[in-house]
């Protein structure tokens, strides 16, 4: 492409208003979801938090599907097309199934948004990628940032403001508003086609055949009735995510038994930083299920004693806090490096639990900060956030291209697809443990019950998250004895290799 060693290409550009775009629709719309569940389709507060718990898994642990269709059979674009097709429709009948207050059809809406999601999610950053030449990585790294901070942009609006416009325009009208923007971003990729597609995989690029189509539809059929069944049936639901964990995990040992003996202590090392993955995104997921709840029933309406909020709006700070702390972050790893001190990736994960183990005593803190009005300030919920963002950011780009350099390249896809599949089981383990702070309907939130159900829930948590640093520290070990062990064996047969040609 013509502009491809430029820092902004034109089609990255395009790519950026796209994140936008479906930032403000897809976390406008997660936002109200909760409240949604509870009080317009008259979930209970366990089964709203296995609802959320569920379309946050199911997003990542097909998202790995998705990425191999759009590798192998219909190309990237294509897959990006189709999904925001998907997402445009879902969010429309998820409209209409707020307006006629019917549940099935809001379920079917939310397991098509699900299944967009799945197809979709990691074709953009293929695009993007393909949108900059190959001699233009360093940009390219600075665009993926600046893409980010577009995303956490749309995200805090929408989710601070789509709860405002509720008493407005209900809960089906804010749907509608992001049907409507993921209406745009078809728009958009309609426009400028032939540009995405040159930035495309080699499938985009060549008609697909009816054979591939018809099986693309058959399996899309499939995948969408198995995430309603999900969906519909959670408590059977989170029993099949669990099996589909535990079986790529399985599997991911079995070929650890295949490998090379270098590798094998490598692939090792990979099990270990899933194990330290998923408990930290077991914290993640907290956020949108047991933080949320407790928000959703206890904030208070005004930010900092004058800025007007909405309590289920607490989750907007994190977006917040990514794209303020953004910069900041960055600004410390380069410090660190010109001191000659680079972190190891265990190591940033030991002070991402730290400040987990800080955002959960606060929030446990905030317990004993009741009103008289029966609301805590929502300045308390704002520096918890504070306190995750900043874990979030430390680790969010963590662990992808540590599993690729340990593992061998024929298993690269796979292994991104078993990170994948960690998230989905942080997500659901999340949900399940955060329905141990569900309380009935209408239920009278009185000292002894914010004390013995919320205070304790989350002291606990925080004191797991302070064990949990100094187990990664000591795992952290571990890992790099393997990997030492692995590089000198790797060494070994390359000098044996080498000798035997001689």
């Amino acid at each position: 492409m013509q502009d491809a060693n430029a820092r902004f290409p034109f089609t990255a550009r395009v790519l950026i208003l796209r994140q936008f775009l479906w930032g403000a629709a897809f976390y406008g719309t997660y936002v109200l979801l909760t409240k949604f569940f509870l009080f317009e389709l008259n979930y209970s507060e366990a089964d709203t938090i296995m609802m959320l718990g569920a379309f946050g898994a199911v997003g990542p642990v097909f998202s790995a599907v998705g990425g191999f269709v759009a590798d192998r059979y219909i190309g990237s674009f294509r897959a990006v097309y189709i999904g925001y097709t998907a997402y445009t429709i879902g969010f429309f009948m998820l409209g209409i199934g707020a307006l006629q207050v019917n549940i099935p059809l809001s379920v079917f809406s939310i397991a098509l948004i699900g299944y967009a999601r799945g197809l979709s999610a990691t074709c953009p950053t293929v695009l993007f990628g393909n949108s900059y030449s190959a001699t233009n990585r360093e940009a390219f790294q600075q665009g993926l940032t600046i893409n980010y901070s577009i995303n956490n942009l749309g995200s805090f609006l929408s989710q601070y403001f789509f709860p405002f416009l509720v008493a407005y325009l209900a809960y089906q009208g804010n749907f509608f508003i992001s049907a409507f923007l993921m209406m745009l971003t078809l728009v958009l990729f309609f426009t400028f086609r032939k540009r995405l597609i040159a930035a495309g995989n080699d499938l985009d690029k060549r008609p697909v055949s009816l054979k591939v189509w018809a099986g693309f539809i058959v399996g899309s059929a499939i995948m969408l009735r198995l995430v309603y069944w999900i969906f519909a049936n959670l408590e059977q639901g989170k029993y099949l995510l669990y099996a589909l964990g535990v079986c790529v995990i399985l599997y991911f040992i079995f070929e650890i038994t295949r490998a090379t003996i270098a590798y094998r202590y490598k692939m090792c090392c990979v099990l270990i930083m899933i194990f330290i993955f998923m408990v930290f995104y077991f914290y993640y997921g907290q956020m949108l299920t047991s933080m949320n709840i407790y928000a959703i029933n206890l904030m208070g309406s005004e930010l900092m004693g004058f800025i007007p909020i909405r309590p289920e709006s607490n989750v907007a700070f994190n977006p917040l806090w990514c794209f303020v702390l953004g910069g900041p972050v960055i600004f410390i790893y380069n410090w660190l490096e010109k001191k000659g001190y680079s972190p190891t990736i265990p190591t940033k994960f030991v002070a991402a639990f730290i400040l987990t183990a800080i955002s959960f005593a606060l929030l446990g803190l905030s317990t004993g900060f009741v009103g008289e009005d029966g609301k805590i300030a929502a300045d308390w919920i704002l520096w918890v956030n504070f306190f995750q963002s900043f874990a979030e950011l430390i680790v969010g780009a963590l662990g992808a291209g540590f599993i690729f350099e340990m593992v061998p390249r024929y298993l690269s896809a796979f292994s991104m697809g078993l990170r994948a599949v960690a998230l989905s089981l942080s997500g659901i383990l999340a949900a399940v443990i955060s329905t141990k702070i569900a309380l009935p309907k209408d239920q009278v939130l009185t000292p002894e019950i914010i004390e013995g159900v919320y205070a304790s829930y989350f002291y606990n948590l925080a004191a797991l998250a302070v064990v949990m640093a100094f187990v990664t520290l000591v795992l952290s070990r571990v890992i790099a004895k393997l990997i030492r062990r692995g590089e000198e064996l790797e060494k070994q047969s390359s000098e044996q290799d080498m000798a035997t040609d001689h």
